[in-house]
């Protein structure tokens, strides 16, 4: 849909509902920016659909996304998948159920530190493959060894996310910029099928203090000179890294350096390890925990959202800053939100109660009808406090 409606039609409007008295407003562009965040408030309007295609895809055991930037609260219609369904219908539940009682089928929104995430609990077929279950220093054959200034690289069966354990180490006093674990001990692991895809790594690392770590890098290949190697600077829900478990992705499609000839075919070779500072010494209490592979399956999350206007370069935008900046609105969409600038125009600028009234009542009306002819599509919250 092109939109056709300005900020400049939309004053325009406003003011002749109001006897030209535009003059006497505080600011148009402020009054007629908060006519469009009340209606969208009030109202969900079918132009502000948005649909996003969730990066990179869904997982099974995968529970915390990217949540969409510009969405309206808490305003989520669905998580479709691109191709196959294999989700039945979404259920919208408070955060705090969804981790206190986590069912297949419910999502939520996470609000913490001025930061949302979108919480997905799926049960789509992910093809998984797991590398190494992390949990003590050697099992089966398998050693994990200290990596640059990585130093008492030890088993920790208190602190881990999956499994029974998860390895940790220190940070030492030597002054390097990298420390992590490794290990020559995978046992011919065939991940052609992942590496160079659209498939991703996944490891929990456990941190002490973010302070002064620059990325989070995995080398998996055949040896310490022949493996793809892949880089990030988030953790997989898109924010800081943080003091505690952080669930890292790392996207195989394409490596940050491959260095030498890997053979996807025969992975015997990993390392994970962060980059850090020089001056990052002498810490402790850092850790891994799992390693594992999953494809997962593409899908979109569609919502409503608080971006009520375009620009005339095509970026959607929250407030209007330019009088060519357009409207996100159909022509009775903008029909309504003239109505409601004009009831709140009329009662800045002191016009009579009868009129203020006048065009609050038509305000209302209109906003009734436009809802009984576009229900809202956004799901319920359902809270549960017990589970049985």
């Amino acid at each position: 849909m092109a939109f056709v409606y300005t900020l400049s039609d939309l004053k325009s409007r406003m003011n002749s509902g109001i006897q030209g008295k535009k003059g006497i407003l505080l600011s148009q562009d402020d009054l007629a920016n908060e006519a469009v965040r009340e209606v969208g408030s009030e109202v969900r309007l079918r132009s502000k659909r948005r649909r996003q295609t969730l990066s990179p895809n869904l997982f099974s055991g995968i529970f915390e996304y990217a949540c969409p930037s510009d969405l309206h609260s808490f305003d989520i219609i669905d998580i479709p998948a691109q191709a196959k369904r294999e989700d039945g219908e979404f259920e919208f539940v408070p955060s705090e159920q969804f981790r206190r009682n986590p069912r297949k089928g419910d999502i939520s929104i996470d609000d913490f530190n001025g930061v949302r995430i979108l919480l997905i609990n799926s049960e789509v077929d992910d093809n998984e493959q797991t590398i190494d279950p992390v949990t003590s220093i050697s099992s089966n054959g398998l050693v994990w060894e200290a990596f640059g200034d990585a130093e008492n690289v030890a088993t920790d069966s208190d602190r881990y996310v999956k499994g029974s354990g998860s390895v940790e180490f220190g940070i030492s006093s030597a002054g390097g910029t990298t420390a992590g674990i490794f290990t020559n001990d995978l046992d011919a692991i065939d991940l052609s099928d992942y590496i160079l895809s659209a498939a991703s790594i996944f490891t929990y690392a456990r941190i002490t203090d973010p302070t002064n770590i620059t990325n989070y890098k995995i080398l998996i290949g055949t040896d310490a000179s022949n493996n793809y190697e892949y880089t990030v600077t988030t953790r997989n829900d898109g924010t800081a890294f943080a003091a505690g478990q952080n669930l890292l992705r790392f996207d195989l499609a394409t490596p940050t350096a491959t260095n030498g000839s890997p053979d996807a075919n025969n992975i015997v070779y990993a390392a994970m390890y962060m980059t850090k500072t020089a001056g990052k010494i002498s810490e402790s209490d850092y850790a891994f925990n799992w390693l594992t592979a999953k494809k997962g399956k593409y899908h979109d999350v569609t919502y409503y959202s608080k971006y009520g206007w375009k620009t005339s370069t095509g970026t959607y935008i929250e407030n209007a800053t330019d009088e060519s900046d357009f409207l996100v609105a159909d022509t009775d969409e903008y029909d309504l939100i003239v109505k409601k600038a004009r009831s709140l125009a009329a009662a800045e600028v002191d016009l009579p109660q009868s009129k203020i009234k006048e065009l609050v009542d038509k305000y209302e009306s209109a906003r009734m009808n436009y809802q009984n002819e576009n229900p809202s599509e956004e799901k319920t919250i359902i809270s549960s406090y017990y589970g049985y």
